[in-house]
């Protein structure tokens, strides 16, 4: 076939032809290769540029890189760049430090992402333990508020069997069907016991509950303060900022610290009921004569070597009836002295309070500023219409404040000048007493109402008025006198509740109790018509000072 002969003719021709040489894209001379950067044709010439370009760019690359590498140069390598420098100069000697520079960088960094690294698992370990806690917490309230519910439940169910064992007697009576009668009755008889038991298991387990509520209610109030900053924080969009995550933390540490309670630490006893009290936490320049009298240190008349400094902090206590002269006493009781204050002893004392070294001795009529000897310095009077007898006092490092009735007088301690007069109106039938201060807010008792009002200095208003209904404290027991910690927590003592409440000081929330409220005891820690508070510190621990008027003493508590 001529025809098939010729077409096999012409393949044969076509794949015997040798393939076509490329050409260099620019200049169309042979190509030798492909380019990196513009991956096309080029001769050798036009070649080596590109390739050329190629190691200059790894250069300067591999020179970025170094800068933040981790490895450190050998001996020949800090050689070779010491020769380097000093070819090129000080341009060459700026790039190297520059080098360096970057290098120590990017160690901080790789440090600093290790330290963070390191915090993120601390953060996560303190999550995990708060909510194994939590659960455990949760556990054990839920799992006797469900063991109460059965018990309730149960006791439930054999009251309606009572009832209904009731009707069908009436019913089998009502028939005359004695042996009905009989069966019901021995029925029941039997089962008497069960109900007893049921019961009693009901009412020991109410018990339990009742005894756990005040702390239960406490722990889930702290609860719910602790959710609410964290979800204030959140709704505010802070959480990234340092100065927010750093004052939530000390939010949470501060609400943590309130609620670890005082512990009873030791007693003094005394010769005689103990009222006010009143700490100084600077007691330089005055000692204890040979007769166990306080003077200044200067004073003639006394052998030097028979003097003894006055102890730092100490605590003046007054007595009731009056003994014409404070206690002067350390802490632990070891040291007892005498302040003959210059005042009319036949009037009661109404308060103590103590401003570095000066003491401030409340009587119905004046009070009366004295030294830490008893050396008066000022009277100071209210001579204010309708202000009646002063019933309490207090201050600040600015004001010293005294109360009556309605009333709190403010006079400034620089010029002894009344400053101002604040008038609770919605009380007008109050009794304030004895006060304490806490972030410019005065806490005041009140005899009448049983209660603590917070009043605020700057407005002259009232703030709240203690128990709230969120107190989870119904009231106080003839609430006396008050004193704040350092941690916020403000110390009531309830006079015939036999206790002393801590509350938080800005709302009143109850943290916990000292004593066991409405019974009187003489144990430590139990109480008989607690009187005077003091808090001391300046040790390696704060401590709370109890006037344990009816089992003449003092008790103290250390915090924990």
């Amino acid at each position: 076939n001529p025809t098939m002969s010729h077409s096999s003719s012409s393949d044969s021709s076509s794949s015997d032809a040798p393939p076509a040489t490329p050409l260099c894209i620019i200049c169309n001379q042979a190509a030798v290769g492909v380019a990196p950067f513009s991956r096309c044709h080029m001769c050798s010439q036009h070649l080596s540029v590109d390739v050329a370009n190629l190691f200059k760019l790894k250069e300067e690359v591999d020179d970025l890189l170094r800068a933040y590498s981790q490895e450190s140069q050998d001996s020949q390598e800090s050689q070779q760049s010491q020769e380097s420098q000093e070819s090129q100069g000080a341009a060459g000697a700026a790039g190297h430090a520059a080098l360096l520079r970057h290098r120590k960088d990017a160690e901080s960094l790789r440090r600093l992402a290790l330290d963070i690294q390191q915090q993120l698992q601390e953060v996560n370990h303190k999550f995990d333990l708060v909510q194994q806690h939590i659960d455990s917490f949760r556990s054990r309230v839920t799992g006797q508020l469900l063991g109460v519910l059965e018990a309730v439940r149960v006791c439930e169910r054999d009251l309606e069997d009572v009832s209904s064992y009731k009707q069908e007697v009436a019913t089998a009576e009502a028939a005359g069907d004695m042996a009905e009668l009989l069966r019901l009755v021995q029925s029941m008889h039997e089962s008497l016991g069960d109900l007893e038991a049921d019961f009693e298991r009901s009412e020991r387990l109410r018990r339990d509950q009742s005894d756990n509520e005040e702390l239960q209610l406490r722990l889930l109030g702290q609860l719910e303060r602790l959710v609410g900053i964290c979800a204030g924080r959140s709704e505010e969009g802070d959480w990234s900022r340092e100065t927010a995550v750093t004052a939530t933390s000390d939010e949470i540490e501060a609400a943590q610290r309130m609620l670890e309670p005082m512990v009873f630490s030791h007693e003094v006893k005394l010769d005689r009921p103990v009222q006010w009290l009143a700490v100084s936490s600077d007691t330089s320049g005055y000692v204890g004569n040979r007769s166990g009298r306080v003077v200044p240190a200067d004073s003639a008349g006394d052998r030097k070597k028979r003097r003894k400094p006055l102890p730092q902090p100490c605590i003046f206590a007054s007595f009731l009836p009056n003994r014409k002269h404070l206690l002067v006493l350390s802490a632990d009781g070891s040291q007892k002295l005498r302040c003959h204050c210059d005042i009319d002893w036949k009037q009661r004392i109404c308060g103590l309070h103590c401003d570095r070294q000066l003491l401030f001795i409340a009587q119905p009529d004046a009070v009366t500023v004295t030294d830490l000897s008893g050396r008066a310095v000022r009277r100071v009077r209210p001579f204010i219409r309708d202000f009646g007898d002063i019933k309490g006092i207090g201050g600040n490092a600015a004001s010293m404040f005294v109360s009556s009735g309605n009333k709190i007088a403010a006079f400034s301690k620089e010029t002894w000048q009344m400053e101002t007069v604040i008038t609770l109106s919605q009380l007008p039938r109050a009794d304030l007493r004895n006060l304490a201060t806490h972030d410019n807010c005065m806490l005041v008792t009140e005899f009448k109402h049983d209660q603590v009002h917070r009043v605020s200095i700057d407005t002259q208003q009232l703030v709240a008025s203690f128990p709230t209904q969120s107190s989870r404290l119904k009231q106080f027991v003839w609430p006396l006198d008050v004193a704040v910690d350092s941690r916020g927590r403000l110390f009531v003592s309830e006079l015939w509740g036999h206790s002393v409440r801590a509350v938080a000081a800005d709302d009143g929330s109850l943290l916990w109790t000292l004593g066991t409220s409405g019974e009187s005891g003489s144990g430590d820690g139990r109480f008989n018509r607690p009187w005077g508070l003091a808090v001391v510190t300046g040790g390696p621990r704060e401590q709370l000072v109890v006037a344990d008027r009816g089992n003449m003493r003092l008790q103290v508590f250390s915090a924990s």
